[in-house]
């Protein structure tokens, strides 16, 4: 993909960039957006159901509260007292009259909270007398020679663990005291027991039971319309009120996901997501302060979807129109960025077919502007640059044919100078001889055969017959002194090396100085490089001349016609060595001047 996105036009390259710096950022956006707007979703169900849920519970335990207030109409009533607390076997006339002053009562309370409106669901009142053995039932009779472990409210009134607590339990009738099928029995019921003792005897269990379904139904008249399952679970986990009335009385079972989570509902509040029977289920939980009870609301989570799925839609479809707009921009964009470019793409395609005469005309203002003319001025240096080529090659043939008119057998010089030193000796004239065979050899090594690199041994033998030369002109006022080892002489050095600076000694310092000047010539290696000094007794530079000098041998370029020997070989050295090599230049006026040449040994 990469080396695609590499080998791709430049065009192609900002079209994509482009594309995606728009697109992506706003895809980015657009799935926050939406993923906000999904939990805003979420967050606004869990809120609406859980106000529902604590108006349910507020309303309800208020009503469980009054209703167990009210009970103590009956535990304080001389009808029930006198009913319970008789300790021998009541004659059957004594029996229906008490039982039914008991059930009188019953009815009594249970008139004033239908009423007052107290609890819609309120079913009914047992009391089960323990010295006769016997339940009364305020909505039939009574039952006699009752077996206790028959009977589920009486048998949880033994335990702690349901005294003072709600919980739900069989109804009391002939099916359930005689123990037949607990199907023909009938639906739960939610009971309150409250225990009436003397001293540690219990007389008598008082039993309130409201409907199971009372819980459910009172859900459904507040529910603000979105769907969900309803159910009850005490501290147990025990249900207390389900749509399948099946489970109604047992823990709930099937999702250990599920249990674990409920287990840990430790909150007022809360809400989760899980999965059950193959389906997500948001669940929606309230926990009741009064009872302990867990009310939860299982939405199915397609519920939910559908919602976000007509969010996400709504983004889909925004997301799409903005990517077509994004597109069109993008073309518009990527053409305004390429358009420049081609131009430029254009102007050296003609370069390359040979056409110099070629100029972009752009008044822009941007960095393009310093591209194009910078490719204009790279076309005129090309132009000027071929043309001093085509110059310099006419040149360099001129002075070719030159060179060769002036090359009729360089022996002509040498046999010349011959001549003139054999007649210096016949005639006895030893300076002409002299002068005549040191010439000779200097112009030997100087042409050299047109090299320009000799070993040092040979630049050394050209400054001795230039001096020799030299000192016949000042009449031997020049002494000189070489003082550079057998070793050193066969490193390789240009062939002018020293005689220029040897010159440049002569003519500026000894020449003026009075009396006889002094040369010392010696060499010397350091490390890797070759150290070669020229020193002499002349009249030595200025302080202010000395720093014009060192700049000037510095200076590349050769307007200024000065010290041109010494430039131009600092300058030769430099090019064919490195910046690190060169002349160095010490003097002190009126005592003499050295100048050291630093060579790589090579």
């Amino acid at each position: 993909m990469f080396m695609l996105f590499r080998n791709a036009s430049f065009r192609v390259k900002i079209f994509i960039i482009i594309y995606i710096a728009i697109l992506l950022p706003t895809v980015m956006v657009g799935t926050v957006l939406y993923k906000r707007s999904e939990l805003a979703i979420t967050d606004q169900t869990s809120r609406v159901v859980t106000s529902s849920l604590n108006f349910a519970i507020q309303n309800i335990d208020s009503s469980l509260e009054l209703v167990v207030g009210m009970s103590d109409l009956i535990l304080k009533d001389s009808r029930f007292t006198s009913a319970v607390s008789v300790k021998h076997k009541l004659e059957e006339k004594e029996k229906i009259q008490k039982y039914a002053g008991v059930r009188e009562l019953f009815s009594y309370v249970l008139s004033m909270i239908s009423a007052r409106n107290i609890l819609e669901g309120m079913d009914s009142f047992y009391v089960y007398i323990t010295n006769q053995n016997t339940i009364i039932d305020s909505k039939s009779t009574f039952y006699e020679e009752i077996n206790e472990s028959n009977v589920e409210f009486i048998r949880n009134s033994k335990s702690e663990e349901y005294n003072g607590k709600w919980f739900v339990c069989d109804p009391v009738n002939y099916f359930t005291i005689n123990n037949i099928n607990s199907k023909l029995a009938g639906g739960k019921v939610i009971t309150y027991n409250r225990v009436l003792k003397e001293r540690d005897n219990v007389l008598a269990v008082l039993a309130i039971n409201v409907n199971e379904n009372f819980l459910s139904e009172y859900y459904k008249k507040i529910q603000t319309g979105i769907p969900g399952e309803f159910l009850v679970m005490d501290n147990d986990e025990t249900i207390i009120a389900h749509s399948d009335k099946s489970v109604i009385g047992k823990k709930l079972k099937g999702n250990s996901e599920l249990n674990n989570r409920i287990s840990k509902m430790n909150r007022e509040n809360g809400s989760f997501f899980f999965r059950i029977n193959g389906q997500d289920q948001f669940l929606i939980y309230s926990i009741s302060k009064y009872t302990g009870w867990r009310y939860i609301v299982m939405v199915p989570a397609s519920e939910m979807h559908s919602k976000i799925g007509e969010m996400q839609e709504f983004f889909t479809i925004i997301i799409s129109i903005i990517a077509f707009m994004v597109l069109g921009i993008t073309i518009l964009l990527s053409n305004i960025f390429y358009k420049p470019l081609e131009k430029l793409v254009s102007a050296m395609q003609m370069i390359e077919n040979r056409n110099l005469d070629v100029k972009i005309d752009d008044k822009r203002a941007d960095e393009y502007q310093r591209v194009y003319k910078g490719f204009n001025d790279m076309v005129s240096e090309l132009k000027r640059l071929i043309k001093d080529l085509t110059n310099e090659k006419i040149l360099k043939k001129e002075a070719e044919i030159k060179l060769l008119q002036a090359q009729i057998n360089p022996h002509f010089l040498y046999n010349t100078l011959e001549s003139i030193h054999s007649i210096a000796k016949i005639k006895k004239v030893e300076e002409i001889a002299l002068m005549v065979s040191s010439l000779s050899k200097f112009y030997r090594i100087r042409l050299s055969g047109g090299k320009d690199i000799v070993t040092l041994k040979e630049a050394v033998e050209l400054v001795k017959d230039y001096l020799t030369i030299q000192n016949i002109r000042f009449k031997g006022k020049i002494s000189y002194n070489f003082d550079i080892s057998d070793e050193l002489m066969k490193y390789k050095v240009p062939k002018l090396i020293l005689q220029p600076v040897v010159e440049n000694s002569i003519y500026h310092g000894i020449e003026r100085r009075k009396g006889n000047g002094i040369l010392n010539i010696y060499g010397m290696l350091e490390k890797n490089d070759l150290n070669l000094v020229v020193e002499d007794n002349g009249v030595g530079i200025e302080k202010e001349s000395l720093e014009e000098l060192q700049k000037s041998i510095e200076d590349e370029s050769f307007e200024d016609s000065k010290n041109f020997a010494l430039k131009n070989l600092n300058q030769q050295i430099k090019l064919k060595y490195g910046q690190n090599y060169g002349l160095s230049i010490k003097s002190e006026y009126g005592q003499g001047t050295c100048v050291t040449i630093r060579l790589p040994a090579v």
